[in-house]
């Protein structure tokens, strides 16, 4: 599994160096106008926008991380390779190389406000109650692997700096000391996903890891303040370093406390304004503030986004500021991912000697998490299995070691040949650590040496989901009751189907999916959880009688049919979905259930549907009739069903020349039957065809052809002349 994601990954990247090699060379491009520089960056944010998203499409179908992709996508589109190509309107590439940086400031500056908001959404997800909670083997491991990592990538910095540049820096050279400081982070979100999918969530080795992961980034991130102070002031004696730690420290440490202090007062101000968007806005705002005056400080300008994040993350705004800036991480953060990508030099990196020394790197990172977060663990009552679980947990670097890299290259602290071996290192970490833990996490056997006095057990609720519509609904009622019982919830990587409760000492991941839901959570919380899952489904059915007693259900079914007339302008897509084999003039049942057989076998006979799924289609269907029944008015019956039986939507006509009692709405028997099937995964075409349709069969001319029409040729020619 390993050799196939290596293979995926470094057969795109071996590809784009060979080709890299043989392209265009490249020329630092012109300066530009103001308008001319606006234009090209229009342009530039939409290829990327796009890039992006096709890269983290292809790497998630293939099981891998979305990240990966962008920064692919970034390679490609980037000034090192097709960027720097010219064409038609563009003389120096869409993305020329600039002299003194690879990309211009304008895009650059995105890339910043994109890591500004991904660090604040970091801090923002973090939990200090559970930091708190499980601190302790936490700190010991985050800790040992913070220091064994720093000083492996700083020891490596120094054996490159030679073997590149034959000198010798020292230990508190910048180039050693950023190699140090992005060895340090680890990536949480990729770790966690893969404890959320095998349900290890609140596992020793689990919660140890999470835990671990939080103390891990917050002392990189004070590890990265006294790296940037040290490197912006060039001395490196012992009294200047002290000081530049002393005012790293001070700083972080003065605006974390008070913002925790007065996070309450911070979260009463801002609610006095009560729109929920501009709360958002002001606390980004501020966010942009703090990184600011971090930035002036000396320190970087994501060490202030963290803090600020870190504040409201025990607020009650924190969720609501996370769903609000959802959209807008969207938007900025792989835009960040590829411009990354963009800063790789691909000849460089094809180089034999940079290549040498990034899987070196790799070695040595990967090594350094597996000695200083495992054999700790040792000591912390978890055996060797254990160890290796929390070891592998830590070795993903990603977003904040890209982060770090970035920095250093825009500053010129360090140079492109150092930074393509950083991203080479993190891209293999990222890569790597999915299927390696997966498998480690398959076996049932124990991790702990001794088991603790009072074992905290934990257990798996399911609640089986009658269908995709209700499950939900049913997740937005639970996600609410549980943040109005005092938790604070986050979705796990923003893009998953997983999400953290945790208030107190309880903590607790809900899994949901069309089918079920699943709570992974300790004995204790079990009643809690039956007793708020039952409230929520009181409600909503009290919800549901009240909708049953809406009185103008009837009147809206009848306006499905009133309009001024029954014209359709443009092309319908029902008719790229209704075959020639799936119409019936003739239909001989005489209930409700005897259509519906006849309809569905009318599918089969088309080769729509597969005859075994016949059973299962009917059940779906008769599920919906019972909820509310689909006959019309005017002779008219739409009988639908979404259903995981077919992949498309499907359609089938059917005429029955003496009608059929239907339920429908005007008491009259039906004798126009078009029967729709939905596939669950995709809906959305389903209500615009049925507009469609309901639109010709409006005119009572029409539907007297359709009643006349003696063969099926003959309905189909019809059909597809009104459609």
């Amino acid at each position: 599994m390993v050799r196939k994601y290596l293979n995926i990954a470094f057969g795109i990247l071996g590809g784009l160096m060979i080709f890299s090699r043989a392209s265009y060379a490249a020329e630092p491009g012109p300066e530009l106008d103001l308008v001319s520089h606006i234009s090209l960056l229009v342009f530039q944010l939409s290829i990327i926008l796009i890039a992006a998203w096709l890269g983290g499409l292809c790497f998630t179908k293939w099981k891998l991380p979305a990240v990966l992709g962008e920064i692919i996508a970034g390679v490609i589109i980037g000034p090192y390779f097709l960027g720097k190509i010219p064409f038609f309107g563009f003389e120096y590439g869409i993305f020329p190389l600039q002299e003194s940086f690879p990309i211009s400031v304008e895009l650059y500056s995105f890339s910043a406000v994109a890591s500004i908001i991904l660090l604040f959404l970091t801090g923002l997800e973090t939990d200090i109650e559970a930091f708190i909670q499980f601190s302790f083997a936490g700190s010991i491991i985050a800790l040992s692997g913070v220091i064994v990592s720093f000083l492996a990538g700083d020891f490596l910095g120094i054996l490159i700096s030679e073997r590149l540049w034959g000198i010798h820096t020292g230990f508190f050279h910048p180039i050693p000391l950023f190699l140090g400081v992005t060895s340090v982070a680890t990536s949480v979100g990729i770790s966690a996903r893969i404890l959320t999918e095998r349900h290890k969530m609140n596992s020793p080795e689990g919660v140890t890891i999470l835990s671990a992961a939080v103390i891990d980034d917050v002392l990189g991130i004070i590890v990265l303040a006294i790296v940037i102070g040290m490197a912006k002031s060039g001395h490196v004696e012992w009294k200047q370093v002290s000081f530049i730690t002393f005012k790293a420290l001070s700083i972080w440490f003065f605006f974390t406390a008070a913002g925790l202090i007065y996070a309450d007062h911070l979260s009463k101000w801002l609610k006095v304004i009560k729109n929920r968007e501009t709360i958002v806005i002001l606390s980004f705002a501020m966010t942009l503030l703090l990184a600011g005056i971090f930035e002036k400080s000396g320190l970087a300008m994501i060490i202030g986004a963290y803090v600020m994040g870190l504040t409201l993350s025990k607020t009650d705004l924190a969720f609501i500021i996370q769903e609000r800036m959802e959209m807008l991480q969207k938007f900025f953060v792989p835009i960040f991912f590829c411009v990354m990508g963009m800063l790789i030099d691909l000849e460089k990196m094809a180089s034999p000697q940079i290549l040498l020394l990034g899987t070196i790197y790799i070695i040595f990172a990967i090594l350094s998490k597996l000695a200083g977060c495992g054999l700790p663990a040792l000591f912390l009552n978890f055996n060797w299995r254990g160890a290796l679980r929390i070891g592998v947990g830590m070795i993903p670097r990603g977003e904040v070691a890209l982060i770090i890299a970035g920095i250093g290259l825009s500053s010129g602290i360090i140079s492109n040949e150092i930074f393509n071996i950083a991203m080479i290192m993190t891209f293999v970490t990222t890569l790597i650590t999915p299927p390696i833990l997966d498998k480690l996490l398959v076996s049932p056997k124990p991790v702990l040496r001794k088991e603790p006095p009072i074992k905290k057990e934990s257990r798996l609720i399911r609640f089986a989901m009658p269908n995709p519509e209700t499950a939900d609904l049913l997740l937005r009622k639970v996600l609410e009751a549980f943040e109005t019982e005092g938790f604070f919830i986050h979705n796990m990587g923003r893009t998953s189907h997983a999400f953290n409760l945790r208030k107190n000492r309880s903590f607790i991941t809900l899994t949901y999916g069309p089918k079920e839901f699943l709570f992974d959570c300790l004995v204790q919380d079990v009643a809690f959880i039956h007793t708020l899952f039952y409230e929520v489904i009181a409600n909503v059915e009290h919800y549901m009688q009240q909708l049953e007693s809406f009185s103008d259900r009837e009147k809206i079914a009848k306006k499905i049919f009133e309009a001024e007339n029954g014209v359709i302008e443009n092309r319908s897509e029902a008719r790229d979905v209704l075959s020639p084999l799936a119409v019936e003039t003739q239909l001989k049942g005489t209930t409700k259930k005897e259509i519906l057989e006849e309809l569905v076998a009318l599918l089969i006979k088309s080769g729509q549907v597969n005859p075994s799924k016949r059973n299962d289609i009917l059940n779906d269907l008769w599920k919906r009739e019972s909820t509310m029944s689909t006959g019309m008015q005017d002779g008219i019956a739409l009988p639908h069903a979404k259903t995981a039986c077919v992949d498309h939507l499907t359609i089938a006509v059917g005429v029955s020349k003496t009608g059929v009692d239907f339920d429908s709405l005007d008491k009259k028997t039906s004798q126009i039957f078009i029967l729709t099937l939905i596939p669950e995964k995709n809906p959305e075409p389903y209500l615009r065809i049925m507009s469609e349709i309901s639109r010709f069969l409006i005119s009572e001319k029409t539907r007297e052809e359709i009643l006349q029409c003696k063969t099926k040729t003959e309905l189909f020619a019809l059909l597809n002349r009104y459609l």
